[in-house]
């Protein structure tokens, strides 16, 4: 570990403003477990993205483990693991490592890592955990390590969004992770375009629900989640929180959004009890639902599974407006206990490689969300390509997700009511009310007061 040497990665910067588009995880948000660590291996096939590698400070990096925990969607771990063994076969110095966990398991994981001074040298994950991350004192501001030439990167939106107190807290990779209509072109060949229209296309395509190896559906989605709720909450007129971030839960939009939630099982007749993310993404890569709802991440995987994939806005709802879906950012932070000059110079080698152009590029297009990178959105890979342009489109439709840490208290107030609310037959007035209590009380413990 004695061994050093001293590298010098530089390019001319792409300094012109390039406006990018607008998130559960997440951001989907999720209860599931984490998964067992993965070590990366090194590899011999190299790589021709380091000439336009993002400038960072010159710095002496020493032989270095460099762990990274991470929430990622299944093919961007795979990429991460790819393009890991092209950079330790440059750099060897470095090792890289690769731990992925689900959304909760990251934030709770690395909070309690945290206070032991432990963990790993970057979190990677949704910019909805920089509040947390921010008002907890885990994470510090980028610049501490990153100079402002390197940041400069990147379009200016996406760096907004991981913006606390006038420090940026994130390096943005990708920008997007809204929910979006996604529907088997061969079944629908015309997406929906209101909601009544979706009932009707759905319901010619709902048989054998009795039997589950045969059953088909017209329409599933992952009914119990906040993120994929929070949308139809917004689209009848409603939102989280206030100017002052508190919270605006005890409305009518609230009741008129649960209520239809709600009827989608019990009044439509679409769906299944239970239905969650899982259910849905499976189903409809098999072919045995014919229109979903699920975010930009999730794209690329029907591609690569042969499906005839349409991605529309979602239909309009009975209010008149189109449900507001959140967008977001994901990316690298680093932990407040980060400051061993080893540990900053295999940061800067690291994040320089991985994040420049090409490889911003490659990120993106696994994720189907937009690269950060200015310079990755000139690629012709990135212009071309059918998901990165109906990624803008559908972002449009969206807003912003808030990454205060009074967020926290939202998501945790809105998920057991809505549950309570489809399966347990609660009242949605009753509901609304209890979420408002609810997340007053979490919001009051986040602030200490």
């Amino acid at each position: 570990m004695k061994k050093l040497f001293s590298i010098l990665l530089a390019l001319t910067l792409v300094t012109a403003l390039f406006v990018g588009c607008g998130g559960s995880d997440s951001d989907e948000s999720s209860d599931s477990g984490s998964t067992d660590s993965n070590t990366t291996d090194t590899s011999d096939e190299g790589s021709d993205t380091t000439d336009s590698t993002p400038m960072v400070e010159e710095n002496e990096v020493q032989e270095f483990e460099l762990v990274v925990w991470e929430q990622m969607e299944p093919a961007s771990q795979e990429l991460f693991d790819q393009v890991a063994a092209d950079f330790m076969a440059e750099y060897p110095e470095i090792t890289v490592v690769r731990n992925h966990y689900e959304t909760e398991d990251l934030r709770t994981n690395f909070q309690n890592a945290s206070l032991a001074g432990e963990g790993p040298s970057l979190v990677y994950g949704p910019s909805d955990n920089i509040g947390v991350f921010q008002a907890s004192g885990v994470i510090q501001p980028v610049t501490n390590v990153l100079t402002e030439e390197f940041l400069a990167q990147f379009d200016q939106i996406s760096m907004d969004v991981t913006k606390l107190g006038g420090e940026y807290y994130m390096v943005p990779e990708i920008n997007g992770n809204q929910i979006a209509m996604v529907y088997n072109k061969d079944l629908v060949p015309e997406p929906p375009k209101t909601w009544d229209e979706l009932v009707t296309v759905a319901k010619s395509f709902r048989s054998n629900v009795d039997d589950p190896e045969n059953a088909t559906y017209g329409f599933l989605y992952n009914e119990a989640e906040p993120y994929w709720f929070v949308g139809f909450y917004n689209g009848f007129g409603g939102a989280v929180m206030d100017e002052n971030n508190n919270p605006t839960l005890n409305n009518q939009a609230m009741i008129d959004a649960l209520t239809f939630v709600r009827d989608i099982r019990q009044v439509q007749g679409l769906g299944m009890e239970g239905m969650n993310y899982d259910i849905a993404d499976s189903m409809f890569k098999s072919g045995n639902a014919a229109i979903i709802l699920n975010g930009a991440w999730s794209w690329s995987s029907y591609e690569d599974a042969g499906m005839n994939l349409g991605i529309a806005k979602a239909p309009v709802l009975p209010s008149g407006s189109t449900p507001i879906f959140y967008n977001a950012t994901k990316g690298y932070s680093v932990p407040d206990y980060v400051t061993d000059d080893a540990e900053i110079a295999a940061i800067q080698t690291f994040l320089g490689y991985f994040m420049n152009a090409e490889n911003n590029a490659k990120f993106a297009l696994a994720s189907s969300q937009a690269p950060t990178n200015m310079e990755s959105r000139q690629l012709d890979e990135i212009k071309t390509n059918p998901l990165q342009i109906v990624s803008v489109d559908t972002i449009e439709a969206t807003t912003g997700m808030p990454i205060v840490a009074e967020m926290r208290g939202i998501w945790d107030a809105i998920r057991p009511e809505l549950e309570a609310v489809l399966n347990a037959g609660k009242d949605p007035a009753e509901a609304a009310a209890a979420m408002q209590d609810a997340a007053e009380e979490f919001i009051a413990e986040i602030r200490a007061e």
